[in-house]
């Protein structure tokens, strides 16, 4: 996943994380708005920021799961926050166009990470259920009415689809099991250049993810997956290089055996 790190936001936790609170950055459905909000969240937005940021064609990381965006007063400590093109002013059918169905489907895949990772049920709280400390989806709008007089805040809106988007979330966490994929290249990330991408780089930023180390499975190989192939490479006592060369996936396939 690509990263725009957002200006404001603070280092680490208070609380272990128990909502994804879904948001609309008030912007146009273009392939370009998640990226252009980041880059916002980074230089001139005011005191705000959220973790990812999506739009139809892309998913961009402001701010790292384990620390804590600016995003929603009194669910920003347990939160973790997904901004999505579009407007709360949208209806229902708005949102299940081709672009926002598309937007809605990148962000399931972000969303089903968290829910494996963290143990989030697949449920739309209401806001009672959110001011009782109960862990699931919400909107921000339902933080807004759980905590009255700490914003104003209603995205993403009465029409947002949650049935179909929470349908979607389920679908990608109850995926089929990925076919076993074999080394076939070295992945390499070089900044200012595309990124490697496929089933083979998902692949091996699962097995990191498997193996402890914190990476987005998006099948892009980055900066992130970069970073996670260094600190298994110095584990496993191989070449530390941030490259997943045949050596280090082979490595790696073998600490997965001895996890079993």
């Amino acid at each position: 996943m690509q990263k725009i790190q957002a200006r404001y936001y603070t280092n680490g936790r208070i609380r272990p994380v128990r909502l994804i609170v879904m948001h609309s950055m008030e912007a146009p459905e273009k392939p370009e708005t998640a990226e252009n909000v980041a880059r916002w969240f980074a230089t001139s937005s005011p005191k705000t920021s959220a973790h990812v940021c999506v739009d139809q064609n892309s998913a961009v990381r402001c701010v790292d799961d384990g620390d804590t965006a600016w995003a929603a007063p009194n669910a920003n400590a347990d939160g973790l926050h997904i901004e999505l093109n579009g407007y709360a002013r949208q209806k229902r059918a708005d949102w299940l166009d081709a672009a926002s169905t598309a937007t809605l489907k990148n962000a399931a895949k972000v969303a089903a990470a968290w829910v494996k990772k963290y143990n989030i049920p697949i449920k739309h709280l209401t806001p009672a259920q959110v001011k009782a400390g109960q862990k699931g989806f919400c909107a921000h709008v339902d933080v807004t009415r759980a905590y009255p007089g700490t914003g104003s805040h209603t995205d993403p809106g009465p029409g947002f689809p949650w049935d179909k988007f929470l349908a979607w979330v389920k679908a990608e966490v109850e995926g089929k099991p990925a076919k076993p994929v074999a080394w076939s290249r070295t992945l390499v990330y070089t900044k200012g250049k595309a990124y490697m991408k496929g089933a083979d780089v998902e692949a091996w930023q699962a097995l990191l993810d498997e193996l402890g180390y914190d990476v987005d499975v998006d099948g892009l190989y980055g900066a992130d997956s970069t970073t996670a192939t260094r600190k298994f490479q110095t584990k496993a006592k191989v070449l530390v290089t941030g490259t997943a060369d045949k050596t280090t996936w082979q490595a790696g396939q073998k600490a997965k055996g001895e996890k079993k």
